[in-house]
């Protein structure tokens, strides 16, 4: 009783400040372009604003300076997607491509690299896991991706949960989790995955914003189970997710309650398995994301009414401690190192050399690896992959003794490493 008691005090504490404080404009010198059903994610000392309807090229809030620049248009329309960053790279997947109301999933995980304004093509993602509006979010620089909506705003909402580990380039499918949804976003704190508003799209004839999700659904990492608690207060879907206070903060979203795009801004408790109310958005808004950065949440763009419009390009900030605080390590290059400069064949027919990350924080895409016509590589890897910070691999080479070159590429304006192959010199 004592143990509730001060849980519960707890709570109602961190709820009373926490209602102390409100939405407040993000200070910014210029302005990012109107967008919805974008994604919005930090990467180092970035807010990068992504995709949204139309094929519009990425905005940059420059944390430092605050300032708003245009970045690199993505390599086709994607929407409906929540972006994650691990190492430096940002990560899409779990998105759609294509005009309402039959859009498609996208079929490959694309990277974006902040430092080179690069896109890349990734890998396929399989096709009988293949969906759009789904919850994404990271955990030990693994990417989950659960629910979700096959047939665009049609029909085939999901349960699917996957797990990819990007590093390996390998999907695992986990279990399904108790209800279908889209239209939503997820969140991992610690050992719980964290999903809780959406809809099942279609599922109402001739109301595209009916069939909200009611339940919340939370997976225990530990235990590997899922299990279902107390209803979202207000059932809606087209949701951002925050956290603050190490507690999840479902905001703004669309429903077919009202016209305008919801300001709510709701907190879910797990101690109490409850859920509290924040103070709300100056700015309805669904069709976007939230970013969490030191006790704050950051959103803007989505759309002010229900559907398509009016696009926004307004951004508000809750502080915990109602204080700005963007202090975060930058993005710092790494380089590929090869432990070997020639490979002589003079001896053996197989040789190895050790491809290396050296330096910097940012993890590396591969895009290429290529031998002369007269070698052979025994390990192939698939391409493009994404090498780890401070990680290596290796490469097991065949040859005979006549010359030739290794070469490995990767992304951006730095040249390939070559590696000499029976180079007499």
């Amino acid at each position: 009783m004592i143990k509730k008691y001060l849980l519960l005090s707890l709570f109602c504490f961190s709820a009373i400040n926490l209602n102390s404080q409100s939405w407040k404009k993000l200070p910014a010198n210029g302005a990012s372009q109107e967008r919805h059903e974008n994604a919005f994610v930090q990467a180092g000392k970035r807010f990068i604003l992504i995709g949204g309807r139309g094929n519009k090229p990425i905005d940059i809030y420059n944390t430092e300076n605050q300032t708003w620049k245009k970045g690199a248009q993505p390599p086709l329309e994607m929407h409906h997607t929540q972006a994650v960053s691990i190492d430096g790279l940002v990560y899409v997947l779990g998105a759609f491509t294509g005009g309402w109301p039959e859009e498609d999933p996208i079929p490959n995980i694309y990277i974006y690299d902040p430092l080179e304004d690069l896109w890349i093509k990734g890998p396929e993602i399989p096709e009988d896991r293949r969906r759009g509006a789904a919850g994404v979010a990271v955990k030990d620089k693994k990417i989950y991706l659960v629910n979700g909506i096959t047939n665009g705003h049609t029909s085939g909402w999901v349960n699917w949960f996957d797990e990819y580990d990007l590093y390996k380039n390998k999907w695992n499918i986990l279990p399904d989790s108790p209800n279908k949804r889209d239209h939503f976003q997820a969140a991992i704190i610690g050992n719980i995955l964290f999903v809780a508003g959406g809809r099942k799209s279609g599922s109402v004839e001739g109301n595209g914003f009916a069939g909200t999700v009611k339940p919340t659904d939370i997976y225990n990492f530990d235990t590997e189970k899922w299990t279902s608690t107390a209803n979202i207060p207000t059932p809606r879907a087209g949701t951002a997710i925050g956290i603050i206070d190490e507690k999840p903060v479902i905001i703004g979203g669309e429903s077919d309650a009202q016209e305008a795009a919801h300001n709510e801004a709701e907190v879910f408790n797990f101690a109490e398995e409850k859920w509290d109310s924040l103070p709300p958005l100056n700015q309805g808004r669904h069709g976007t994301q939230a970013i969490s950065l030191n006790k704050q949440i950051i959103i803007g763009a989505g759309s002010g009414n229900r559907g398509g419009g009016p696009e926004l390009n307004t951004f508000e900030i809750f502080a915990q401690d109602n204080t700005l605080n963007f202090s975060t390590e930058a993005i710092l290059a790494g380089a590929l190192k090869a432990s070997e400069t020639n490979l002589d064949f003079s001896k053996k027919t197989t040789r190895s050399v050790r491809i290396s990350h050296k330096g910097g924080n940012q993890a590396i895409v591969i895009t290429d690896i290529n031998v002369s016509d007269n070698f052979k590589i025994l390990n192939k890897k698939s391409l493009p992959f994404v090498l780890a910070p401070r990680s290596e691999f290796e490469l097991k080479i065949e040859g005979d003794q006549n010359p030739g070159k290794l070469s490995i590429k990767r992304t951006g304006k730095k040249e390939a490493i070559i590696v000499n192959l029976n180079n007499k010199d």
